[in-house]
């Protein structure tokens, strides 16, 4: 006779797309701990704006007679609620119940036991066996798995978004990719990761560390540059296009640091369908603008679909 010791919990562990109204269909368990809105609660939501909805961590439901449970990550699930943003990511530990009190067990066990791993801890886990992993963390020191612009000395840069960044910056719309950081580093070959890593060595020349330029590290500036840079350094996007040097683009990524107004505009932008075509449409006037004064005239950059924007947008010079 098996005793409630001795059961298993069945568990799958993915990477899925989360929006309000799938949150909001999850039930709280009635062992859930109070939650509370603190300090720590209200500048996630800020990064979550600023880094395209991605939780940090790992989110623990369990499903029960057909229903699902929010056991771990309440607080960040209500940071993402408030944050407003219609999509995010998070990486989801799955486990099945026979029983209410079963649920009780595993939940006091992940409050005692639970050793939370972000993306970027199973990454750092895996740098030492991934080469393309151990590339990057030479060639660019500025990357890091923590404490991430907490400091002068701190990294300016996650491993996962710049992974996903650079992911998302493949399709022919640059977009949040679905694929976990964890997937994308398991996917990435040498000659990738020397891609990246020529990219994001070019865009750190142009804004180094400043605090001011912290906004152009984010998930939507950064996905959209290396959209481009991948059609305009790498491969010309079209007979017509501009094709630019590496040079040329360093100096397009500083002009466009120094567009204070852009900076302003980022806040509280994150990589989706209403932030993506206005941040290409600035991107690409300041882009335009720098290049046609260092050729001495006009040039033709990546005009996508994706990028005609029927909204309203307010012009900078």
């Amino acid at each position: 006779m098996s005793t409630a010791k001795d059961k298993r919990v069945r568990v799958t562990v993915d990477t899925v797309e989360i929006t309000p109204a799938l949150i909001k269909a999850w039930k709280r368990p009635p062992f859930q701990r109070p939650l509370r809105v603190n300090d720590k609660v209200r500048k996630l939501i800020e990064e979550l704006r600023e880094g395209g909805g991605v939780l940090p961590g790992v989110v623990t439901l369990g499903k029960l007679d057909g229903d699902t449970y929010l056991l771990d990550g309440q607080h960040r699930i209500e940071a993402f609620l408030i944050s407003e943003m219609p999509k995010g990511y998070a990486d989801v530990r799955l486990a099945d119940f026979e029983t209410l009190g079963d649920m009780g067990r595993e939940y006091v066990q992940l409050q005692l036991q639970l050793v939370r791993f972000r993306p970027d801890d199973v990454l750092r886990g895996l740098e030492s066996s991934n080469a393309g992993l151990t590339l990057l963390r030479k060639k660019c020191p500025f990357i890091g798995y923590d404490q991430i612009r907490r400091g002068p000395k701190a990294p300016l840069l996650s491993m996962s978004l710049a992974l996903r960044a650079w992911r998302g910056s493949q399709p022919d719309v640059p977009t949040g990719t679905s694929a976990s950081a964890v997937d994308v580093a398991n996917e990435l070959t040498t000659d990738d990761a020397a891609a990246l890593v020529d990219f994001l060595l070019i865009v750190f020349d142009a804004w180094e560390g400043d605090p001011e330029y912290v906004r152009l590290w984010g998930a939507l500036n950064l996905t959209v540059c290396a959209w481009l840079w991948r059609r305009m350094v790498i491969t010309r996007y079209s007979p017509n296009a501009f094709q630019a040097t590496r040079d040329q683009f360093r100096k397009s990524m500083q002009s466009l640091s120094a567009k204070t107004d852009y900076l302003d505009w980022l806040t509280g932008r994150g990589l989706n369908e209403r932030d993506r075509s206005p941040c290409f449409t600035r991107i690409k006037a300041v882009m335009s603008k720098r290049l046609a004064d260092d050729v001495g005239h006009a040039v033709k950059l990546p005009s996508p679909d994706w990028s005609n924007w029927s909204g309203s947008s307010r012009k900078f010079g």
